[in-house]
């Protein structure tokens, strides 16, 4: 016999499956050469027929039967999840980050694009060459949502289909908020997600099921998943290297076992897209996002740490300049950040740790904690075994949470965290072969505490859809309306980054002071701080677009810290510059403002407000 390439032990069931017993008790084994190795297919064909056909005709109806029942109940799940996804899509509203991605794809050159805009945008450019796409083939902003809900399905048809999970699992992980809702009906890059860690999840739980070195074609194909997984935005790319890891671990393995694999053309197609997602979502030196700051700020500290004194001195002319007033115009002062106390750092680190963990997951927040308890104690009683790959199957997950507890992540980016635990979860579920004993137990329970996450999930899911369907998710479509009804034809000026969620809505630039439809991430035009130059030339309309900040999940971090809800909006619109006040001292009025809730969770994130002022008469 060959030698096993995941080390199986002697004794091990996936080594020598033995005959199972039917109902009835008579002897029944099913002959499967793809999990048997070659010696003893010789065996299985000249013994398979005599055993088989002493199954009853009645048994094998039974299984039959059980089988078509799976497969219906596939098919009710998929279409449940294409229907709730629809109902969403038809009711939202986008917001400025779909209007974002959506007018920096229609209005650039694809080369100016990929090379230029997105060193503004810290995202490489999978989703928006898509986008770029979509525009040239006249698909329009609202046909965008049913793109992303196209690539959402199949998602979920991949796990649905191809999962290891028992079927209640199955049917309800795709019903689940991320899933259902925040990456499939808000049209982000991050929906593409799904449809390509579910597949790979897939493919390297199967390399690790065959008793034979991994095929070429596989290979291929996982390089490329992974490779377009890093260009889709910087989680994906997170994750691609920790599918990467787990690939690796599973050659090793094999290699050891005497199934060496030719890897050259598959590491170098991989290696390729990973240096192209690097150099399309390298900040530049200008840029004003805060995840570019963030990184830059990250570099920054790795460089001090190795001992430039440039870096060090960067770092602290930061700090000073973070606690300098902040004007708009130079003229309207807001008041210092107040200092925080000694030790609040070390204690915020260890909540958001937490929070990283719990966030995504649920939001009774011990439950959470022992879903992913479980999950890990799982991987690591199971172990590496026939089909599945121990501990370092949960390397997608895993390296996420590491990093992102060092770098920011927004509450509707967390999606990515729960798809990857999925796939992590997908590669270290218990082969169907292994049961009884404790293991068997602690399977038992963590299904169950899965089952009751997903539960969570779906109310989630059904929350959010209705508060779509009775309130706007943002106000920027209702200021597009009220802007072409009433005020066309008079000069209109923009303010924020949000303001782009109403530009979005026009198929030409609508505010003079702004040089793109889309925002510009540089602190060169510096849009908002020209606000007196901007009024100076007396504007018929002033367009201010902002959030709101809530005490109900308005950061990860807040999962488990409340936040004092008088330093959450100490800069109502987000706007810290206060041009609404700078307006308003200078003679002019606001006149409407529209409101939208974004939903998250069991509740809403943030206020997405678009706010109008007019001179008053």
């Amino acid at each position: 016999m060959k030698t096993d390439p995941i080390d199986f032990p002697p004794d091990h069931p996936s080594r020598s499956r033995p005959p199972r017993a039917d109902t009835s008790g008579n002897l029944a084994l099913r002959v499967d050469h793809g999990a048997w190795p070659e010696e003893l297919a010789p065996e299985l064909e000249i013994a398979g027929p005599d055993v088989v056909e002493q199954r009853p005709p009645t048994d094998e109806l039974r299984l039959a039967r059980a089988a078509w029942i799976r497969q219906c109940v596939q098919v009710v799940a998929l279409a449940a999840y294409v229907g709730v996804v629809a109902v969403g899509i038809a009711w939202h509203e986008p917001w400025a980050d779909e209007g974002q991605a959506w007018l920096l794809a229609r209005d650039q050159g694809f080369w100016h694009l990929m090379l230029h805009a997105l060193h503004y945008e810290g995202t490489p450019g999978l989703w928006h060459a898509l986008l770029w796409a979509l525009t040239r083939a006249h698909v329009g902003y609202t046909g965008m949502r049913w793109v992303s809900g196209v690539i959402a399905a199949v998602g979920a048809y991949v796990l649905l289909r191809w999962s290891p999970f028992p079927l209640i699992l199955r049917v309800l992980l795709p019903l689940g908020f991320w899933l259902a809702y925040q990456d499939a009906v808000v049209a982000r890059g991050y929906v593409v997600f799904a449809m390509l860690a579910f597949p790979a999840a897939a493919i390297l739980r199967r390399m690790s099921a065959n008793y034979a070195p991994p095929r070429k074609g596989r290979m291929i194909w996982l390089a490329l998943l992974l490779g377009l997984m890093a260009n889709l935005c910087v989680y994906g790319f997170v994750a691609s290297v920790g599918f990467a890891v787990v690939a690796l671990a599973i050659l090793r393995r094999k290699a050891r076992a005497g199934l060496p694999a030719r890897t050259t053309k598959p590491v170098v197609l991989l290696c390729c897209l990973w240096i192209l997602a690097a150099a399309t979502a390298l900040p530049s030196s200008d840029v004003d996002f805060p995840a570019g700051r963030n990184l830059q700020r990250s570099t920054q500290k790795i460089w001090a740490a190795l001992g430039s004194r440039t870096a060090r001195a960067e770092l602290q002319a930061e700090s000073a300049a973070s606690l300098a007033p902040r004007s708009a115009g130079q003229s309207l002062l807001t008041a210092h950040p107040s200092p925080k106390a000694p030790g609040e750092p070390r204690w915020h680190k260890s909540y958001r740790i937490l929070a990283l963990l719990t966030f995504p997951i649920s939001n009774f927040r011990w439950l959470a904690l022992a879903a992913c308890g479980l999950v890990i104690a799982q991987a690591i009683v199971y172990g590496p075994r026939f089909g599945q790959l121990g501990w370092i199957g949960l390397m997608p997950w895993a390296l996420m949470i590491v990093i992102f507890s060092s770098i920011y992540l927004e509450p509707h980016h967390a999606g990515m965290l729960w798809e990857s635990l999925i796939a992590s979860l997908w590669l270290t579920w218990p082969d169907e072969w292994i049961v009884g004993g404790r293991a068997d137990w602690l399977q038992r329970i963590t299904l169950a505490a899965l089952v009751l996450v997903a539960l969570n999930q779906v109310q989630w899911t059904a929350h959010s859809l209705l508060e779509e369907i009775r309130k706007p998710y943002a106000g920027d479509e209702a200021m597009a309306k009220w802007l072409k009804s009433s005020q066309a034809g008079k000069r209109i000026a923009g303010f924020g980054f949000y303001s782009v969620g109403v530009a979005a809505w026009f198929d030409h630039p609508i505010f003079f002071n702004q040089p793109t439809a889309y925002w510009i991430w540089s602190r060169q035009p510096r849009i908002d701080a020209r606000a007196p130059i901007t009024l100076a030339q007396h504007p018929d309309v002033i367009v201010v677009g902002g959030v709101n900040w809530n005490t109900h999940n308005s950061d990860i971090r807040d999962d488990w810290i409340r936040p004092d809800p008088t330093q959450l909006n100490l800069d109502p619109l987000n706007d810290p510059l206060h041009v609404v006040d700078y307006a308003e001292a200078r003679g002019y009025r606001e006149t409407h403002r529209f409101c939208g809730h974004a939903s998250m969770r069991s509740g809403y994130a943030e206020e997405l407000c678009q706010v109008a002022l007019q001179p008053e008469q």
